[in-house]
């Protein structure tokens, strides 16, 4: 017996690796700007960059969930929006970006001795960062896509309620809370590779 889902299940895979190759691309875009201009700017690197995100473990704390909140919180403002589509996907390039730059960063600054920080300090949390910013990115395009369809056409298309999306970001919120504890942690044992 076939699946009847299976056609939905496949466009949402399909959906989640146009929004990770997005992130892929910003990575990309990030680590050859890197190459040629400073990052020391936290618009920039977004406080994925260790010797950045703070001096201090309360700092590195706020730094981080600052940073991975407000990037939830504006994807949840946008999707309220019927034009929020292009934004999202300038929004994954953006969180894209600042993940290149913190690990071209590091590799440029330290050579080989770079990788240990890469791996330990910067991938776990930006792979984490990456992956909250790709499920509100996808919230963000599914509600704003609801609201431009009733927009044309006067009819909802959706059968997600408002309440829902909140209850998305705010579980959102809520792991970004988590990796910005797990950055902290990971900061403070291992403050020797910043």
């Amino acid at each position: 017996m076939k699946n009847k889902n299976y056609p939905e299940q496949d466009n949402r895979s399909k959906g989640f690796i146009i929004l990770f190759m997005t992130v892929a691309a910003g990575i990309l875009i990030g680590a050859v700007y890197c190459t040629r201009y400073n990052a020391a700017n936290p618009w920039i690197h977004q406080y994925f960059l260790p010797e950045y995100s703070g001096n201090t473990v309360y700092e590195v704390f706020r730094n981080t969930f600052v940073s991975l909140a407000a990037f939830t919180v504006t994807a949840f403002l946008i999707g309220l929006s019927a034009f929020g589509q292009p934004v999202g996907v300038l929004m994954l390039l953006y969180r894209g970006f600042g993940i290149g730059i913190a690990a071209a960063s590091a590799y440029l600054s330290k050579g080989l001795h770079g990788i240990p920080t890469v791996f330990i300090l910067i991938l776990p949390e930006c792979t984490a960062a990456a992956i909250i910013s790709v499920l509100a990115v996808r919230e963000l395009m599914r509600l704003s896509k609801s609201m431009f369809m009733f927009i044309i056409s006067d009819s909802y298309h959706t059968d997600k309620s408002f309440k829902l999306y909140c209850l998305e970001f705010i579980v959102l919120i809520i792991a970004s809370l988590l990796v910005a504890v797990l950055a902290t942690v990971l900061n403070y044992i291992f403050s020797g590779l910043r």
